[in-house]
């Protein structure tokens, strides 16, 4: 009989991923606050033996002078009306990339054996509005850096879990994604029950199923760490803990998946979540030594569930 998993998968993106809203909310993104939190997530990890997902955004993965090569075929885009490259383009033609560069962070994650996984190129959304162009440049341009790096990427992580292009990026080499929320659930696009759903202390694990529907293999989208900013901010550390206890639980009992997911910079903003995290990490150690659950990352899962 087959065993619960637990995965992680970090969005890993700095400001990339926050371009369109640049503001008060993001002062405290910048590079020292980032390699704070990348560090402290490595060494909570390390220290209890999870191994997790990186999905990065490609360009947070380069350093400013390639980052900065790319400034003219962006603003190409700027031309077909793409508000998403605006902000992008901005950003590099001022040259201000504190909070951009996301180099040594994901060395970091792929020296300690970590998967590293796909978060678009610019974090443009890749959703089914986008056009099918922009999804080639992005995935194109991002493969061109996997080889010169030597790296095998198959799993993706989508930008604003905007989910679409499936048959063009499954053409492209990639065969494994994370469910977008509100493809897993309708009743995740209204922010209000997205708030309540967090005091749901029986919060149910999530049944793999396959499909010969898509080009690709998608995991059960997971859940969301709860990020205790704004109204978020409400909700106890504790229940936040146990809901995550019964969701171990239940991918236990079920034979099911408990996958979490969070972007760490919402550490920066909201250092609260530390607790709730380190505590739940150390849930997961004692169930794994106890033979409880599995600890597999996206690509591992995926071979799993086709065994």
């Amino acid at each position: 009989m087959s065993k619960g998993v637990f995965t992680l998968s970090l969005d890993c993106e700095g400001l990339w991923g926050v371009a369109d809203h640049i503001g008060a909310s993001t002062k405290s993104i910048n590079q020292s606050s980032l390699s704070e939190v990348y560090s402290y997530i490595n060494n909570v990890l390390s220290h209890h033996s999870i191994k997790a997902t990186y999905a990065f955004t490609t360009l947070f993965t380069q350093d400013e002078a390639n980052i900065l090569k790319y400034k003219d075929s962006i603003q190409s885009y700027i031309n077909e009306q793409d508000e998403w490259y605006k902000h992008i383009f901005n950003t590099l033609h001022n040259e201000n990339l504190d909070g951009w560069l996301g180099r040594e962070f994901y060395l970091q994650a792929k020296k300690n054996s970590h998967e590293i996984a796909w978060h678009g190129f610019t974090h443009h959304p890749l959703g089914k509005t986008t056009k099918e162009s922009i999804v080639k440049f992005e995935a194109s341009e991002s493969l061109k850096i996997f080889e010169q790096e030597s790296l095998d990427v198959t799993s993706i992580v989508f930008p604003r879990n905007d989910v679409g292009h499936l048959k063009l990026l499954g053409n492209s080499g990639f065969d494994v994604y994370r469910k977008g929320v509100i493809e897993q659930s309708r009743l995740h696009s209204n922010k209000y029950y997205r708030v309540l759903d967090e005091f749901n202390v029986l919060k149910p694990s999530q049944k793999f199923k396959s499909s010969k529907k898509t080009p690709m293999i998608s995991l059960p989208a997971g859940y969301f760490l709860n990020w205790p900013s704004g109204p978020r901010r409400l909700i106890p550390n504790e229940v936040t803990y146990r809901r995550w206890d019964h969701i171990l639980r239940s991918a236990s009992r079920r034979s099911a998946q408990a996958h979490m997911w969070f972007h760490p910079h919402n550490m920066i903003t909201a250092p609260k979540m530390r607790d709730t995290f380190e505590s739940i990490i150390k849930n997961i150690s004692t169930r794994m030594d106890n033979g409880e659950i599995l600890n597999l990352t996206m690509d591992e899962c995926k071979r799993y569930y086709n065994e």
